[in-house]
């Protein structure tokens, strides 16, 4: 039985002095792979005149063919205190804030996010709360801040059409914050 290597090169697959088919194999994080295809964004909201329990940043799947994944984020304000990450539907909202642009990851690529993303969002409901960060501040002579958190869902996050990710801040930032959000589409 002849093995052949996979490529439509008609060559045939290499074995080792026992037999054992000889493989190589290369890993890739999804959101990598996703990258290479043109598939990954990031949306980032920075310093906004944000109130208490708005939405630092909301990122709402607008794709019927296509699942977004959220891989990680990062976070990083100038108050302690709570910061609260939700998901929602935004079917029928009248979603208020300053509009985001997804940047493709890829700059080889040229896709748009199939995405509507608003940093200093208004309107989501905050009702499906399912992580809770306590920020701490860094003091020192230099500045007042929090230092920027990476919080890292390993992709569990998967959004249908109209699904969003949020994080809304529980106090009022006294001059600034950032938020970072990065995913990716998968077919569905």
């Amino acid at each position: 039985m002849d093995i052949l290597d996979g490529r439509g090169s008609g060559y045939k697959a290499g074995v080792d002095t026992d037999n054992r088919l000889l493989t190589n194999s290369v890993s890739v994080s999804a959101i990598h792979q996703a990258s290479l295809n043109g598939d990954a964004y990031a949306w980032n909201a920075i310093s906004a005149n944000i109130d208490t329990t708005d939405c630092m940043i909301l990122v709402s799947n607008t794709s019927s063919s296509q699942n977004l994944v959220i891989d990680h984020c990062f976070v990083q304000g100038d108050i302690a205190g709570q910061i609260d990450f939700k998901l929602c539907d935004t079917t029928g909202l009248t979603l208020a804030g300053t509009a985001i642009t997804g940047v493709p990851l890829n700059r080889t690529k040229s896709q748009v996010a199939p995405a509507s993303a608003w940093a200093d969002e208004t309107a989501s409901p905050a009702t499906t709360v399912f992580f809770t960060f306590y920020q701490h501040l860094n003091v020192n002579a230099q500045t007042t801040t929090s230092p920027m958190t990476r919080i890292d869902f390993d992709g569990a996050i998967i959004l249908g059409k109209n699904q969003a990710f949020g994080i809304d801040t529980i106090l009022e930032p006294a001059a600034g914050f950032e938020a970072t959000v990065f995913g990716y589409y998968l077919d569905k």
